[in-house]
């Protein structure tokens, strides 16, 4: 393997975000000016979830009507899928 090789390979893991109920979120926060230099950020490690009511008729036939009107979202840093 050359040097130029090993600078243009990707990740072996490519990072993964929520997309489906009950993901982990895995999504980065917006960057923040205070933050101290070379300071790595965390994934958020929140779970993705639909905004459950008393309409929601699951039970009966999976995902209903008004959980796919209802945008996934994760229930610790508030973004949506």
């Amino acid at each position: 393997m050359t040097y130029d090789d090993m600078i243009l390979r990707g990740p072996d893991e490519p990072h993964q975000i929520g997309t489906e109920d009950g993901d982990t979120c895995g999504r980065y926060p917006e960057p923040d000016e205070d933050e101290p230099r070379g300071y790595k950020r965390k994934p958020c490690g929140g779970e993705m979830r639909y905004h459950k009511d008393t309409s929601c008729t699951c039970h009966e036939s999976n995902p209903c009507r008004d959980c796919m009107a209802e945008p996934l979202t994760c229930g610790t840093c508030g973004e949506e899928a």
